[in-house]
């Protein structure tokens, strides 16, 4: 099976399995955004997600210095993540991505990989109902494992934290989420270049602001709904030159608990994107009536 093909035989086989998956209610993915909603899934359901990212002139990885890569393509192909409400009030998230990596450095070298990314797990706390004047409040907070490897350009392979708070505020036929909060990168060295030695960790402050519309669409059953989602997103205060900074607009297309999701963004600052692309198909399910299905 060739590269190419083989996540669309994956997400193929994920719609496969779950189109007999009993609905469920649940809290909407805001996929492609990066913003999060302070809602949390519904207790014991679950959101599988299948999908790629593209990424041009991103100066990745991280501590990578300005002016020594040329040009830059990186994709994560394929990115698989799931989401598991718990208790009605909390949200552990898991993710792992397959990343191919293309370099060209000022010197002609090249880089051309194809391997593992990072792994990253994360907890969603929901603190407050949105009430009338006051929006829905939560806290997200978890860590970047350093899967991936250094010397191949895929990664820092060092450990990051991040945390954030989160807010979310209906306002009419649209629904506005703000993200709060910090990021820090280890730093074991520059993986290409060498501008600066290894140690001291760089700590950013991290901001997304998302908006996103209601269903535009029948409310039947069987019919599809669409949701349009904006965000501008990034992180400041970098001491090694890591500030990024992007906008994002994107289209939701859902039918019963699947969700097809697409989203384009553009870099605001010299390290982000130049163009990005996020797609792919999220689906919800309740592994209890799952299995217990006759």
């Amino acid at each position: 099976m060739s590269r190419r093909t083989a996540p669309l035989w994956a997400l193929s086989l994920v719609v496969a399995i779950v189109a007999g998956v009993p609905k469920v209610t649940f809290a909407y993915s805001l996929l492609p955004l990066v913003t999060e909603e302070a809602q949390t899934l519904p207790a014991d359901v679950v959101e599988a997600t299948l999908g790629m990212n593209y990424f041009h002139n991103l100066r990745y990885p991280p501590f990578t210095p300005p002016g020594v890569i040329t040009s830059e393509t990186l994709m994560s192909l394929p990115m698989a993540a799931f989401r598991l409400g718990v208790g009605g009030w909390a949200e552990f998230q898991a993710s792992y991505e397959m990343l191919y990596l293309h370099q060209r450095a000022v010197n002609g070298a090249t880089n051309n990989q194809y391997g593992g990314g990072d792994a990253r797990i994360f907890t969603k706390l929901w603190f407050m109902r949105e009430r009338d004047l006051w929006p829905a409040l939560g806290m997200r907070f978890g860590t970047k494992l350093p899967n991936a490897t250094r010397s191949s350009g895929l990664g820092t392979d060092d450990t990051d934290f991040a945390a954030a708070g989160l807010a979310s505020k209906t306002l009419g036929p649209l629904t506005a989420h703000m993200n709060l909060g910090i990021l820090l990168l280890g730093n074991s060295g520059p993986t290409v270049g060498n501008s600066f030695k290894a140690g001291g960790q760089d700590d950013l402050f991290t901001y997304a602001i998302g908006v996103v519309s209601k269903p535009l669409g029948a409310p039947a059953e069987e019919a599809i709904t669409v949701r349009l989602l904006g965000e501008i997103a990034g992180q400041a205060a970098s001491h090694f030159n890591n500030d990024l900074s992007d906008i994002r607009c994107g289209l939701q297309m859902q039918r019963g608990h699947g969700t097809f999701y697409v989203g384009v963004s553009a870099g605001l600052v010299s390290a982000s994107a130049d163009v990005g692309v996020n797609a792919g198909f999220t689906y919800a399910f309740d592994p209890i009536k799952l299995f217990a299905a006759d």
